[in-house]
């Protein structure tokens, strides 16, 4: 008797008969995917790197669909919209390269260096460097400009997004 079958039960789920069962070794699809069948994946590729004119500050450049959407979506983004700000996070994750393994382990033995010495490398190496809290913070500045009523498009969506979810 077939397993998941008993005598005077009810149908149960379990194995298919032996006769109908598929032999070892064999392909369940032995034709395979038929000429002509296309994919969702190929369609959505395609669909989406085909270019079209598109007016970006009064110049009609080319570009794909794909790049138009990115770009309304950041816009969208930028007016203070959570939901389209993760999108692009998405996105981003979606497209972001991965790291190639590394084969093999690598051993770093740093050579000997006497604190002061330790001292002066470490000094070079920041000299070029702009301490904390130093840096110009142009969302900032930008969103006291929008306040003050000066034109800066980021710094009307940063207000636009203050006055929206501010409490």
């Amino acid at each position: 008797m077939a397993k998941g079958f008993t005598e005077g039960s009810s149908y149960k789920r379990g194995l298919p008969p032996v006769a109908t069962q598929f032999r070892k070794g064999t392909s369940g699809n032995p034709k395979g995917r038929p000429k002509g069948a296309v994919s969702i994946e190929r369609l959505t590729r395609k669909f989406a790197l085909k270019t079209q004119p598109v007016a970006i500050s009064g110049k009609t450049e080319s570009m794909s669909r794909l790049e138009i959407a990115i770009l309304k979506l950041k816009a969208v983004a930028a007016t203070g919209h959570p939901a389209a700000a993760v999108l692009i996070d998405q996105l981003r994750d979606l497209t972001a390269t991965e790291q190639p393994e590394n084969k093999g382990p690598v051993l770093l033995s740093p050579e000997a260096l006497t604190e002061d010495e330790w001292i002066k490398r470490e000094e070079e190496a920041n000299r070029h460097k702009i301490e904390p809290g130093t840096e110009i913070n142009v969302e900032a500045d930008e969103f006291l400009k929008a306040v003050r009523g000066e034109p800066s498009p980021l710094g009307e969506a940063l207000l636009a997004f203050h006055e929206k979810y501010s409490i």
